[in-house]
């Protein structure tokens, strides 16, 4: 088990904040919640960010405009990244303070300065409090089931009863984790890059193992991303340690489409496993000399949204008949990406001081409760 090594002003602060999130969670464990952005309730986000819990000294501003009117604020949580990271990020405990206002910008009008962010009546929900987190692991399928990095409010916060931007100011004074004390954290948290032109990223979640080719040690993968395009689809692969191409173009990579899983072993070669139950297949193009496929599939029909499929590349050189098969992608077809930004970041990653900061349209995928 991993200590934390905190001070005894640290250990005050983290008894308050223990009592603080067991009090909150009994009280809101029926509560409602919301997700922003909110079409990530339930897909993966396109990307992974260390903001904000990851930073010792810093500031930050999360704009949402995509939350039910007149819901009670409890607290808020982030879910850890499924799709990029594999393995364990270890439990840490961090020194914050969370602030809430209604902003009089919306998120695509969110300014670089916070004073301009910051609503009336702002209100202090979380005084500063250490907060104690605990260890993640990549979960068994994306997107994570659970909100496990929960940062509980002191007060509630009532939004308004018609629609608004919820402004998200918090303040990061330090950290404490196995790395040591105030250390920039790579925790993972599960994020997603908005667009405003209706296209929708969505990685695919690789499981399973591929097998190598013929003579060689390495498994071959690959990693695939599907867009949205508004009208079409995309579906970008990058396929390693394939079959070579010998310099006569007769090495392709290909690609098996199914909606469930299987196990089928090839006969002639059973390491290499058919792991898809394949509805289509696809020849994507030549392999170049290193085993290597980068490209795409493009121009497909739009996939009705919430659609589960699974997707394997593989190898075939036509003259020796070599046969090798990559890992797994899964991927949830999205729908079309917004049009106006739902959310968006204002951070100062070094200086919580800092009176401006950097507007970005990434933002980490967040729970409200």
């Amino acid at each position: 088990m991993q200590r934390l090594h905190l001070s005894t002003d640290s250990l005050t602060a983290l008894a308050l904040g223990t009592a603080l999130a067991a009090t909150m969670f009994a009280a809101t464990a029926s509560a409602q919640t919301a997700v922003s952005p909110m079409d990530r309730t339930s897909l993966e986000g396109s990307s992974f960010t260390h903001f904000p819990l990851g930073r010792p000294n810093a500031r930050f501003q999360f704009l949402h405009s995509d939350l039910p009117p007149g819901m009670v604020l409890h607290g808020h949580a982030f879910r850890r990244d499924a799709t990029q990271v594999r393995g364990l990020v270890d439990a840490f405990a961090a020194d914050m303070q969370v602030t809430l206002s209604i902003s009089p910008n919306a998120p695509a009008q969110a300014s670089p300065t916070f004073a301009n962010n910051t609503g009336g009546a702002a209100t202090v929900v979380l005084p500063r409090t250490v907060v104690v987190f605990p260890a993640t692991d990549r979960p068994a399928l994306d997107p994570s089931p659970t909100f496990d990095l929960v940062v509980p409010y002191a007060l509630p916060f009532v939004l308004p009863a018609s629609p608004a931007t919820l402004c998200v100011d918090t303040v990061m004074f330090g950290n404490t984790s196995a790395a040591g004390v105030d250390r920039a954290l790579s925790i993972y948290i599960d994020s997603h890059e908005l667009t405003t032109n209706g296209t929708n990223e969505q990685p695919g979640f690789r499981m399973g193992t591929g097998c190598p080719p013929p003579g060689a040690t390495s498994a071959s993968f690959a990693t695939m991303t599907l867009l949205h395009l508004g009208t079409s689809m995309r579906l970008d692969v990058s396929a390693r340690n394939g079959l070579p191409d010998d310099g006569t173009g007769t090495s392709f990579c290909l690609l098996g489409f199914g909606t469930s899983l299987t196990g089928y072993p090839w006969p002639f070669r059973p390491q290499c496993v058919l792991q898809t139950l394949v509805d289509q297949v696809f020849v994507l193009g030549q392999n170049d000399l290193a085993g290597s496929f980068d490209g795409s599939l493009a121009n497909q029909p739009v996939l009705p949204a919430g659609l589960r499929m699974y997707l394997q590349a593989g190898s075939l050189a036509l003259g020796s008949l070599d046969l090798t098969v990559g890992d797994v992608s899964t991927i949830v077809t999205p729908g079309p990406g917004p049009t106006t930004l739902p959310a968006v970041r204002v951070a100062a990653s070094t200086n919580r001081l800092a009176t401006t900061g950097t507007v970005s349209p990434s933002v980490p995928v967040t729970q409200f409760f």
